[in-house]
């Protein structure tokens, strides 16, 4: 156990995060990997560290009209995954952790904070996290996901890609602090929820804060009933885009609905970005399916737009048709046509296929 504990925070300082990230996590996660004189059970070592990951194999295949024709496998994700809880106390509340590190491309932590909420109403986050900024980003994984690929107003706006307008590709998170909690419990959920998050605004595995700025972002969370979810979130931000100083602001709202055999989601965002005014939405729906011996998954369809700026009409449509299917526990798959539209002359009418396998663990 000693020796887990070692590597956690041998493994922090190897990719660069702040020092006082790792200090916090140490602490942090200290109660559950330093032995006692009591002898530890293999359930308690369960709660404590809990193991898992996933990978994802993707192949794509690509032709516009009239144009070039392009086809590639590549490994699209590679995590692995160190959780588990610290306290759990009706008395002093709760306390949980999370490391994860992407080994795709190049490795890097994706994950790595600590979480504590000694009341319902009121919690804190600290370390490298999902902005909680769209309903997209931070409530569908990868794994949840109906679509390979998540929507374009949350690639081109909430750092989600290389595409993002800042030019930070961090897979929709940040470093920084966050509080956050509920009000009005209900049957296991809260009607309203919060998140007040202050970050760096830079990215993920960066050693400083080098835009000298901080970012700040909000969001309330609404759920009249199970499975029906509402939101509002603004960013405010200060940056550098094309060696110039200037500040963005996101802005937006959406709507999910998850039941037990149908699912919906759709959401407007607009940001303001230096002089660019950049706008989008999707809107996505299908089916779920349900068996006990063949499996579950879904079949849906999703429109999606995006506008970069919106004084110089720069349009992208996808209209997307998916499906994804887990006949095991362990196992995704999921096949996606999508046709890209664009308002640009020189960029023709594209296709694309995609196949994504995922193996989980």
């Amino acid at each position: 156990m000693v020796k887990s504990y070692t590597f956690v925070v041998l493994f922090l300082y190897r990719f660069n995060m702040n020092r006082f990230l790792s200090i916090v996590f140490a602490i942090a996660t200290s109660a559950a990997f330093v032995p006692s004189a009591q002898a530890v059970t293999l359930e308690e070592v369960k709660q404590h560290i809990k193991i898992s990951g996933y990978i994802q194999t993707l192949y794509s295949w690509e032709r516009a009209d009239k144009g070039s024709e392009n086809s590639s496998f590549r490994i699209r994700r590679a995590r692995l995954s160190f959780s588990g809880n610290i306290v759990e106390s009706e008395r002093l509340g709760t306390a949980d952790y999370r490391l994860q590190v992407d080994f795709a491309e190049s490795p890097k932590i994706v994950d790595a904070w600590v979480r504590y909420r000694p009341l319902r109403q009121l919690g804190l986050q600290v370390g490298q996290f999902k902005i909680p900024l769209s309903i997209e980003n931070s409530e569908y994984a990868p794994l949840k996901l109906e679509f390979i690929d998540y929507s374009l107003v949350v690639q081109r706006l909430v750092r989600m890609s290389s595409n993002d307008l800042l030019g930070i590709s961090s897979a929709g998170r940040d470093c920084g602090a966050q509080l956050y909690g509920g009000f009005i419990k209900r049957e296991g959920f809260d009607i309203v929820s919060y998140n007040l998050a202050i970050l760096n605004g830079n990215g993920i595995n960066q050693k400083r804060d080098n835009n000298k700025n901080k970012e700040f972002v909000g969001r309330i969370m609404v759920t009249p009933i199970r499975g029906l979810l509402l939101a509002s979130y603004y960013q405010y931000g200060e940056g550098e885009l094309n060696s110039e100083h200037i500040d963005y602001q996101r802005y937006g709202g959406g709507v999910a609905y998850n039941g037990k055999d149908a699912f919906a989601r759709s959401e407007y965002i607009r940001g303001v970005t230096g002089s660019l005014l950049s706008e989008g939405a999707y809107a996505s729906a299908g089916w779920k399916f349900h068996n006990a011996k063949a499996g579950e998954g879904t079949i849906g369809v999703r429109f999606d737009y995006f506008d970069r700026d919106i004084y110089s009409r720069q349009h992208e449509f996808n209209y997307t048709l998916g499906a994804a299917y887990q006949p095991w526990r362990y196992m995704r798959l999921q096949l996606n046509y999508t046709l890209k539209q664009y308002q640009h002359k020189h960029k023709p009418l594209a296709h694309n296929i995609s196949v994504m396998i995922s193996g989980i663990f």
